[in-house]
């Protein structure tokens, strides 16, 4: 699932759709070294925000000590010219960020907590040489600042730092199907490269005699010497943490907003530091105010600064608005939306007047969302993180300023009724359109009277046209194609930059089934990306072998799309190795096994069939004692995720062999998945429960889960079952979703819908289609689908407008269910 942090960064780059931030028109800041040719005698590399200069003769070890240099942005070039004089002297290869503006992106708010520091890294040779860098460096940078690099040892009270890790690279796959960073372990083995914001050494790996003061020194540090205990973490970004923490003394609660120096920095190139301060200005500008916490002051541990102030009882109003609006369940009685909207009207005056005490002393609030409001137990309000607020200068601007908050007021009272307010920044005029769907849902009062119908007319057709929502959506996605570009040829989630860029879930493989399912003449150079990208997959080091990330789901859609000798190049590959460690369907061994069956139906070999049995039966296994050959189960549940995976295999093998067994083994499986299931009170609905969510999605709900147990219905009479995929049914016509998406989304409902409707598929499935218009976009004859959080366009299969295209065709037009080899009759 995409995180907060990652659809931050990857929204720098590109006002559409998700975008490497390396992408970022960063000429103008470029470093003079990026631009300078490499000395006699050396090769330039440029990977990413990185720039690399090696000695042409050089070969680097795989693995071994390495040399970091952080630096603040108004002294990066000069730090950088003092690590590069030293390097290109001693002939050590080293690679650096190529701009000020990549230094910037690198140590954001949001850029991961565990790299962010890194300007210069320095490959020494061994020990020796890390000796005598690190005496080099250190007294060449004393004094200058940098934040401090999380993962890594730092050395003296300059901005050096070391950890072990790979020089080259490396990979492996976890046992959730990742593809990650890896080492070698001490038999050889490729092992995880621990890369999280905590310096670690691999076990086996003894910290060489110049490292031990600089090891002691960190043990010293010890604890945060405060006169608060922490009592949990609030959250945590680049820029610190926020903790919730008592009183040593007094027990009183307050929260702790931590900042770290040089670091969490915004586009001004403000550290957090310095937004720290300022927000202990503004609180104190604004002391006595009921409507904001208590400044209880600054303080100071290690080089950390932290804001404390008054730990205000109640709750986020995102989590009170989640667990109130009516639109969560699939039935509510009128008088909850009147309800509701009467709750939203007090919370939002509440607000209002606490803007207005704010604008009374001269203070605009500058960032208000529901995450940044909290509603006491007796219905008052408090604003809180005021790190953007600003106490204007001049009368012009303070009204600009005020006015803003006011804009931002409304939108705030729109999201609580339809939380969709990430559409208006993507489609401006979809502003009218939510406040028409607030309106019939919710009542008048919600919005201006536009007269704009709450969902457009192609989607709010009596009948949908098919032919020309398909076409609309197929010119959005045909427009968004990049064939020049390497790592991917469609738009979509960031995971497509994960190595993903031939699969079926994020890469060309779905989008290219989709488009080929629906019809449309597929351009031959865009087949053609795929083949190469195919191949270029499969010869990386530790490639992903599943069938909706990896190439077991590429092979499959290269024969359907007739290259069949790639695709039995593909399939040979992933039988001859090693196998995937997770038993799910999407990236494991289930859905693995399932890419075999279906080339055995094609190519008539049997030993696909008994290599299939084999993995069934471990996965049964697995099911019956919980852990099997290295395998464990996942703990959730689903038909991605889950085991629904392996219980569809067991059923394609008694298909296939008539063998009772493997129908037994698949309602043993089916059974583990509904013991993650429940009952949603008032809702009649059936649900997979994870943590404080109840999911009925295609990926990791209950929708998925009820696919199988359909198939499994015509082979045996099973009343759980039935009553069930009936829950089911009606669990997947919710009145809002946030996102439309195949995976985790609208589009997965109205794809699991057309199946186990059967007959009455489109009839079920019609209202549904007519909600997707809330989300589609309209531009220059082309429909655009929103991805994942609602921040950029997506053209994937999972997240974005090949995934709808395919559901509404399995609707409307009978099509085949939208991923392959699962459900083909």
């Amino acid at each position: 699932m995409l995180s907060v942090h990652d659809a931050e960064m990857f929204s720098l780059s590109d006002p559409d759709y998700y975008e490497l931030p390396e992408r970022l028109a960063d000429a103008p800041t470029r470093f003079r070294l990026d631009g300078a040719d490499p000395p006699a005698g050396w090769r330039r590399r440029r990977a990413e925000f990185w720039t690399q200069l090696r000695p042409a003769d050089d070969r680097l070890p795989a693995q071994g000590w390495k040399i970091h240099i952080s630096a603040v942005p108004e002294q990066a070039e000069q730090t950088l010219d003092v690590a590069a004089g030293i390097c290109l002297e001693r002939r050590v290869p080293f690679k650096f960020l190529r701009s000020r503006t990549a230094l910037l992106v690198a140590n954001a708010k949001y850029a991961r907590r565990g790299s962010s520091g890194k300007f210069v890294t320095i490959y020494p040779a061994g020990e020796p040489e890390l000796g005598e860098l690190l005496a080099a460096l250190t007294a060449a940078l004393d004094g200058r600042p940098g934040p401090y690099i999380l993962g890594d040892l730092r050395i003296g009270p300059g901005p050096v730092f070391v950890r072990y890790g790979a020089f080259t690279e490396q990979w492996c796959v976890r046992a959730d199907g990742r593809r990650v960073r890896a080492l070698a372990g001490p038999d050889g083995r490729p092992v995880p490269d621990d890369r999280s914001p905590a310096f670690r050494v691999p076990a086996w790996v003894q910290p060489p005699e110049v490292l031990r003061p600089h090891l002691a020194a960190r043990s010293a540090i010890g604890a945060l010497d405060l006169p608060y205990r922490v009592l949990k973490p609030l959250s945590f970004t680049n820029a610190g943490g926020v903790y919730l923490a008592a009183h040593r003394e007094t027990g009183a609660k307050v929260v702790l907003r931590e900042a770290r120096p040089h670091s969490g920095l915004d586009g001004t190139g403000s550290d957090a530091v310095a937004r720290l301060r300022h927000e202990h200005r503004i609180l104190t500008a604004l002391a006595g105010l009921d409507c904001v916490p208590r400044l209880v002051g600054l303080a100071r541990a290690w080089e950390h600064e932290f804001l404390v102030e008054e730990y205000v009882e109640g709750e986020s109003l995102h989590s009170a608005a989640l667990d109130r609006n009516p639109l969560r369940l699939r039935t509510a009685p009128p008088d909850h939306f009147a309800g509701y909207a009467s709750w939203v009207d007090k919370v939002v005056d509440a607000v209002s007047r606490a803007l207005d005490a704010l604008h009374g002393r001269g203070v605009s609030f500058g960032d208000l969302h529901a995450g940044n409001v909290i509603v006491r137990p007796d219905g008052s309000v408090a604003l809180v993180d005021f790190e953007y607020a600003a106490t204007p200068g001049r009368p012009a601007d303070a009204a600009s300023r005020f006015a803003a908050d006011r804009l931002a007021l409304r939108r705030l009272r729109l999201a609580l009724l339809l939380p969709l307010g990430e559409l208006i920044r993507l489609d401006p005029a979809k502003e009218s359109t939510l406040e028409a769907a607030a309106r019939e849902r919710f009542g008048d009062g919600t919005g201006g009277g536009s007269g704009v119908p709450a969902v457009p007319e192609l989607f709010g057709a009596r009948t949908p046209d098919w032919t020309a929502i398909r076409d609309q959506l197929v010119a959005g996605i045909l427009r968004s194609a990049t064939p020049d570009r390497a790592d991917r040829l469609f738009p979509g989630d960031p995971a497509v930059f994960d190595g993903q860029g031939a699969a079926v879930a994020h890469g060309a493989a779905g989008v290219l089934l989709a488009l080929h399912r629906a019809g449309e003449p597929l351009p031959a150079e865009h087949v053609e990306w795929l083949v190469t990208a195919a191949d270029r997959a499969r010869r990386a080091p530790a490639p992903r072998l599943g069938l909706l990330d990896g190439l077991s789901g590429v092979a499959a859609v290269l024969a359907e799309l007739g290259r069949y000798e790639q695709a039995l190049e593909l399939l040979a590959q992933c039988r001859d190795a090693t196998p995937a460690p997770g038993p799910d369907l999407h990236s494991g061994r289930a859905g693995i096994a399932l890419t075999w069956l279906h080339f055995a139906a094609v190519t008539g070999d049997e030993s696909l069939v008994e290599d299939a049995g084999r993995t069934a039966a471990r996965l049964d296994a697995l099911v019956r004692d919980g852990a099997a050959g290295g395998l464990s189960l996942p703990a959730t549940a689903g038909l991605l995720r889950g085991m629904s995976g392996a219980a569809l295999l067991h059923l394609r093998l008694h298909r296939l062999t008539g063998d009772e067994h493997h129908l037994r083994s698949c309602r043993r499986a089916l059974a583990h998945e509904l013991g993650h299931c429940v009952r949603l009170g008032g809702d009649g609905g059936r649900y997979v429960r994870r943590g404080s969510r109840h999911l009925a999605y295609l990926d990791g709900g209950s929708g998925g889960i009820a696919l199988v147990a359909r198939e499994y219905l015509v082979h045996r009479e099973d009343p759980e079952l039935a009553g069930f995929v009936r829950a089911v049914r009606w669990t997947c016509q919710p009145p809002f979703l946030r996102e439309p998406g195949l995976f985790r989304g609208r589009a997965g409902m109205i794809a699991t819908l057309a199946r186990l409707a059967g007959a009455d598929a489109a009839a079920e499935a019609l209202p549904q289609l007519r909600l997707l218009g809330m989300h589609a976009v309209h531009r220059d004859g082309a429909l655009l689908i929103p991805g994942a959080r609602l921040r950029r366009f997506s053209a994937d299969l999972a997240t974005g407008a090949a995934g709808v295209l395919s559901a509404v065709r399995a609707a409307l037009a009978g099509g085949a269910f939208p991923l392959p080899v699962l459900f083909t009759g």
